[in-house]
């Protein structure tokens, strides 16, 4: 029989100690598994000379593993439409794209010839100086390109030196991965019922991987030390995406707490969905119209269910991103744009005009612009007018589409009264050329400016009387005023996007554009942010645009609120001097509606 002492040791081991680890919050939900760890520690890769003989051989066994990598990526692209992950398909056409690139083609053949070295050998190679040159950069967008790259690389070199690594798509049930960093196709690769949560030591809120398991609505939390959880005898793990808190061997009270939590996030959840039979409109009756920010045409099967009034914001970018070809295909265009239109079935469509740059930067343009690929470089509107050839192919496809349905052009990262006549220039002259082919077009289109920087905000008068429209990109807007690198988690709590200035631009373009009898709408994050959208409809917003996930909560949140205390709240944040101040009042009136 055992002692006293013995049946005591065995419960102290059965309830090992809590430990609290805080993180960055990526993705959020609650998720309660056990943990399992990535093993991301490098192979040894085999380097031998070859003979002139076998070069020929090598480079087909490249060839091959090339192959099996694009099929790899577009079975795991039947797997996202199958879960429903259609907004994270141009991640995955991005990589596929990226086999592609001439450095991972006829390049690296050459390097096999050159060396005559085996190919694994000469591939590693080839991918540690890319990566020692894009590491001595800090722009966001060659970090995340570097994670793409090497991430597309461990995939061929995978197929070069097959091994017995268990992949993330076979991990344990329930598991809580734990990694240093996430790469794109292990949060693609995921299965939802396999893997409940993510947490990393390096990653932020903006990274593909990230963006990812936001729309699998995966929890995820970065910035942990991961070294110290490993030490850990762990057996149990609690992620918390809302605050960033990962618990280790909770107790029972601990997760007592947390299953409630997961439970009522779930009802809530289910309940919110109820909200797409009710319009989008305030209690005393004032109309609101909720629109879907689409990015891939995918994402169009599911419009329907969404409840959305139409399309807000169709960025064409991805098009091209998937396949270059459609950057100077007027016809390839022309047949997306109209698919479009069909499965918009009559609502209104606002496409906007090929924007690129920051971190939205395919390799093409990477080759044509070199250095100017940063934030505030050759990017949207001026990138169009600097290559009128790229984008008088696209007004043309524009202009025929629009013969068929509800079609508005919506130009991007507009700083000047001189863009936007340049651009209606370029207009006419475009529907000459369809008018002397006999070609069908719509002679008149709804012609739009983005308002994402402060320049923009303070001509929003000029800019209204030569446009149709305003559409308000609070996301670059509120990087572009305060000067913070969105992207760059540790400065997340200086982003915030109800600062005092933000807040007067926003209201000043909204008077403005009233005046002149201008729509305006909002496409940022803050559309989607019930905490902002009593101020933002104070302010006069009357169009909001968002992904189409966020539309019954955006409904929800309009339905909770009488026109007049939208007004009076809004009234009241202009006074303010702080975005603490700002923070506070939003808070509690929060607090107070849910309470009503």
């Amino acid at each position: 029989m055992p002692s006293i002492k013995s049946l005591g040791n065995n419960i102290m081991k059965e309830q090992p100690k809590e430990y609290r680890f805080k993180g960055f919050p990526v993705s959020e939900g609650i998720a309660i598994g056990t943990p399992f760890f990535l093993n991301q520690e490098e192979d040894q890769i085999p380097e031998f000379p070859i003979t002139i003989g076998e070069v020929d051989d090598e480079i087909a066994r490249y060839r091959k593993a090339l192959f099996s990598s694009r099929e790899d990526l577009k079975r795991l692209q039947s797997d996202l439409v199958y879960e429903g992950s259609t907004d994270v398909i141009t991640i995955i056409d991005a990589h596929i794209q990226m086999l592609e690139d001439p450095m991972m083609t006829t390049q690296m053949e050459e390097k096999i010839r050159q060396m005559q070295q085996n190919t694994e050998s000469v591939f590693q190679s080839v991918m540690s100086d890319y990566e020692t040159r894009f590491s001595r950069s800090s722009d966001a967008f060659f970090q995340q390109r570097l994670i793409d790259v090497m991430d597309l690389a461990k995939r061929v070199l995978g197929h070069l030196c097959p091994n017995d690594k268990v992949s993330i798509a076979d991990v344990p049930f329930n598991s809580v991965v734990f990694a240093h960093e996430l790469i794109p196709s292990y949060s693609a690769a995921a299965h939802v019922s396999r893997v409940s949560a993510f947490v990393t030591h390096g990653g932020g809120g903006n990274s593909h991987a990230a963006l990812i398991a936001r729309a699998k609505g995966i929890p995820y939390v970065s910035c942990v030390d991961i070294a110290a959880i490993r030490q850990i005898h762990c057996s149990s793990v609690i992620v918390d995406g809302q605050t960033g808190d990962v618990i280790v061997n909770p107790g029972r009270e601990t997760l007592a707490k947390y299953q409630q939590r997961k439970t009522s996030i779930k009802t809530s959840l289910q309940i919110l969905q109820k909200e797409l039979q009710y319009d989008a409109e305030t209690i005393d009756g004032f109309p609101v119209r909720v629109y879907a920010n689409i990015g891939h045409l995918n994402d169009l099967d599911s419009l329907s269910q969404a409840g959305a009034d139409g399309i807000g914001l169709f960025r064409t970018e991805y098009l091209f991103f998937q396949a270059e070809s459609h950057l100077l295909s007027e016809e390839l265009q022309l047949q997306a744009y109209l698919e479009l239109l069909h499965k918009a079935n009559g609502a209104p469509v606002v496409i906007r005009v090929f924007d690129v740059g920051g971190d939205k930067t395919p390799d093409f343009y990477i080759a044509n612009c070199k250095d100017d690929i940063a934030a505030l470089g050759s990017r949207g509107i001026r990138y169009l007018l600097c290559h009128p050839d790229i984008f008088k192919i696209q007004l043309r496809a524009l202009l025929r589409a629009a013969f068929h349905g509800d079609v508005r052009i919506l130009l991007p990262l507009i700083s000047d009264i001189c863009e936007l006549i340049q651009v209606r220039q370029l207009i006419s002259e475009v529907s000459d050329e369809l008018r002397s082919k006999g070609v069908s077009f719509k002679e008149v289109v709804p012609l739009g400016c983005m308002i994402e920087v402060p320049s923009a905000v303070l001509i929003c008068d000029v800019l209204a009387k030569h446009c149709d429209f305003f559409s308000i990109g609070t996301n670059d807007l509120v990087q572009y005023t305060l000067g913070i690198d969105r992207t760059n988690p540790m400065m997340s709590d200086s982003y915030y996007p109800a600062h005092p200035s933000v807040v007067r631009m926003i209201k000043m373009v909204v008077t403005e554009a009233r005046r002149l009898n201008r729509p305006v709408s909002i496409c940022g994050e803050i559309a989607s942010n019930p905490l902002f959208i009593p101020l933002l409809l104070g302010l006069g917003v009357s169009d909001f645009s968002c992904s189409p996930r966020y539309i019954p909560q955006v409904k929800k949140a309009i339905r909770q609120y009488s026109l007049l205390s939208a007004y009076d709240l809004a009234q009241r944040v202009l006074q303010l001097s702080s975005s603490v101040e700002v923070s506070h009042v939003l808070l509690e009136q929060s607090a107070l509606s849910k309470k009503a």
